[in-house]
C-alpha cells in the first residue's frame, strides 16, 4: 500500500545542509557550480546522497515539478503560511492573489517599467560608469516589488533595509553568522510591524495592491489573519526581490561576457524575450527547489519512498545535453523550455513581472554598450541562490533619445 506523508514536511536547513554532495564554501564550487553539477549528473539523472534525492537530469526534474505526489508537505512549514501548501488548497490560495501577477496586470505595468529602467540607465550613461547590481538592478526590483505590495513612495527607502535583512532567509542556518541572524531576526521583526500598520490602513482604505487582495475575502474564501497576511507578504517579497535582483545581474554579466548576443540585442531590442529566456536557463538566480514525496513515486526508474526529501538542481538540468544540445554554450536563439521559473502548481507566481522587468533592463542597457571595467565581479551561492553582487561597468554611449 503506498503511503501518503504530510506531517514530515520539508526543510532546506539544518540536517539537509549536510547531505549536500558538493562543498558549496569550497573555492572550486564557487568558481564555477556547474562543473560539480555535471560529475553529479554522471551519475544519472537522480542521485540519492544521504536519504536526499538530487535530481539534475532535465526530465527527471520536470517529472518531479509537475507530479503532485511530490510537494511541500506540512510539518516543517509555518502554521500561518498562505502559499506553501500543496493541492487543492494551494489552488485555492494561488487564485486569490493572482490578480497583480497576471499577464494582463504586467503588460499593464510594462510602460512605467520602461520609463523607470529607461530613467536609471540614462543617469548611469551620464555617468559614465555603473554598478550594475547597486545603481540598476536593486532599485528597479525594490520599485517593483513595492509597488506590487503597496507601499507608499515615502515608505521605499525603509523597505531596503528590511529587504536586505530578508533575504538571508534564503542562506543555509548553519552558514549564517550570529552577526547576520540577528540581522534576519531585526529584518523579520521591522517588517512584521511595518505591515501591520499598513494592513489597517486597507482594511480602511483597500486600493489595487496585494495586500487589498490578500484582505478582500470572495465567496467561499476565508477571512485571513494579520499574521497570516504579513506571513503571505513575507513569502512574495523573499521570493520576488533578491532572486530577481541577482537574475538581473547575471544576465547583464552573461551578455557583457558574450559581446556578440550584447551586439544583436542592440541592433534588435524585439530579441529581449528570447534574451531573457537564454539568460534564465544559462545563469538562472534559484539553484535548488525542494519537494518532499507526499506518496510513493518513481523517478527516472528509481522509487521513491514517501518522506523522501528531492531536491531539484534546476541549474544542472538546465544545462542537460540531453534537453538541450550544447548545453554550455549561450545563445539566445536557443530554443526549448528551462526550469528556472519552476513547472507545475508552484511555477512562479511573479513569473511575467521577472520576465518584463529584466527584458526592459537588458534592452535599455544593450542601447548603451556598457563594457567590463576589469574590477573585480564579486558573484556568491548562498545554497538556494547564485548570482553577481557587484557588477562594475562603463557605460560607452548615451542611450538615443526616448520614443
Amino acid at each position: 500500500m503506498a503511503t501518503d506523508v504530510r506531517d514530515r514536511g520539508i526543510a532546506v536547513s539544518g540536517d539537509f545542509w549536510n547531505h549536500l554532495p558538493f562543498d558549496m564554501r569550497g573555492d572550486a564550487f564557487r568558481a564555477d557550480p556547474y562543473a560539480a553539477y555535471e560529475e553529479l549528473r554522471a551519475d544519472g539523472p537522480v542521485t540519492s546522497v544521504g536519504g536526499v534525492l538530487f535530481v539534475t537530469g532535465y526530465e527527471a526534474a520536470v517529472a518531479v515539478l509537475g507530479d503532485p505526489r511530490f510537494g511541500l508537505g506540512d510539518g516543517a512549514l509555518e502554521s500561518e503560511s498562505f502559499l506553501l501548501v500543496d493541492p487543492p488548497e494551494h489552488r485555492c490560495r494561488r487564485a486569490r492573489v493572482s490578480g497583480p501577477f497576471s499577464a494582463r496586470a504586467t503588460e499593464r505595468m510594462r510602460p512605467a517599467i520602461r520609463h523607470r529602467t529607461s530613467r536609471l540607465v540614462r543617469e548611469a550613461a551620464a555617468r559614465g560608469e555603473a554598478d550594475v547590481v547597486a545603481d540598476l538592478a536593486v532599485p528597479l526590483a525594490l520599485e517593483l516589488i513595492c509597488s506590487v505590495v503597496g507601499v507608499p513612495l515615502a515608505d521605499r527607502p525603509r523597505w531596503y533595509g528590511a529587504l536586505c535583512g530578508l533575504s538571508l532567509a534564503f542562506h543555509p542556518p548553519g552558514l549564517l553568522e550570529e552577526e547576520d541572524r540577528a540581522s534576519l531576526a531585526a529584518a523579520r521583526m521591522e517588517f512584521a510591524h511595518y505591515l501591520s500598520v499598513l494592513i489597517e490602513e486597507r482594511r480602511r482604505v483597500p486600493r489595487n495592491d496585494l495586500v487589498s487582495a490578500l484582505l478582500a475575502a470572495g465567496p467561499g474564501d476565508m477571512d485571513l489573519s494579520e499574521r497570516q497576511v504579513i506571513t503571505a507578504i513575507g513569502q512574495f517579497v523573499v521570493a520576488g526581490y533578491q532572486p530577481v535582483v541577482l537574475q538581473m545581474a547575471n544576465g547583464v554579466y552573461s551578455l557583457l561576457r558574450h559581446p556578440e548576443q550584447m551586439e544583436r540585442l542592440s541592433a534588435d531590442p524585439s530579441c529581449a524575450p528570447a534574451v531573457v529566456e537564454e539568460v534564465l536557463r544559462y545563469e538562472p538566480s534559484i539553484h535548488l527547489i525542494s519537494r518532499i514525496a507526499l506518496r510513493d513515486a518513481d523517478v527516472a526508474g528509481r522509487h521513491v519512498p514517501a518522506g523522501t526529501v528531492v531536491a531539484v538542481l534546476p541549474a544542472a538540468a538546465n544545462r542537460d545535453p540531453g534537453a538541450f544540445p550544447d548545453p554550455g554554450r549561450f545563445d539566445v536563439t536557443r530554443a526549448g523550455q528551462h526550469l528556472s521559473l519552476g513547472r507545475g502548481g508552484h511555477f512562479c507566481l511573479g513569473a511575467h513581472l521577472t520576465r518584463v522587468q529584466a527584458q526592459a533592463l537588458f534592452a535599455e542597457l544593450a542601447r548603451c554598450r556598457p563594457v567590463l571595467t576589469g574590477e573585480p565581479v564579486v558573484q556568491r551561492l548562498s545554497g538556494v541562490l547564485w548570482g553577481v553582487e557587484r557588477l562594475p561597468v562603463v557605460v560607452t554611449e548615451r542611450p538615443p533619445a526616448e520614443e
